[in-house]
């Protein structure tokens, strides 16, 4: 563990740096054709890998609520970019799906998300970008678990 003020320093610095590269990255991000929002972006995304399910299920993993998911899913359901349909057996269980449509503008999106990352990524050295993917990744398993540890009314562990 490091030392408080140091820690402070740290996440002032990274505060800013994120800052900065969001205010830059995130409107080259959704200035793309198809334009689509960091969330919509991500519902396509979890469609494509988990296919149909819940929007319920969807709001679970986005950790927000079902009607915040709903407006969402209905701005995609008139681009036609997702099927929504109820279940058969309770009609209060909605199902979402991507489309054809969707799976193409997915695709799309990604590509030129991936073409204006690389823009900045392939500036850093080798070691750079190892180090860096290496930090995200284990910041991502600290956060995960914490949360995990949230989500069952645990304690944190330090």
């Amino acid at each position: 563990m490091q030392p408080n003020d140091e820690i402070e320093a740290s996440i002032d610095r990274l505060q800013l740096a994120f800052a900065k590269t969001m205010r830059k990255l995130g409107p080259e991000l959704s200035e793309q054709e198809p334009a689509l929002t960091g969330p919509q972006f991500f519902i396509l995304n979890l469609l494509s890998k988990k296919g149909r399910c819940t929007v319920t299920a969807l709001a679970e993993e986005m950790r927000v609520k079902p009607s915040a998911i709903t407006a969402m899913v209905d701005r995609l359901v008139k681009h036609g970019f997702v099927l929504r349909d109820r279940d058969e057996r309770d009609r209060r269980v909605v199902y979402v799906q991507l489309s054809g449509t969707g799976a193409k503008v997915l695709e799309q999106a990604a590509q030129k998300r991936k073409q204006i990352i690389r823009k900045y990524l392939s500036q850093l050295e080798h070691a750079e970008l190892e180090s860096l993917v290496r930090i995200f990744e284990k910041l991502a398993r600290i956060v995960t678990r914490d949360s995990a540890h949230e989500d069952l009314g645990q304690p944190e562990k330090e």
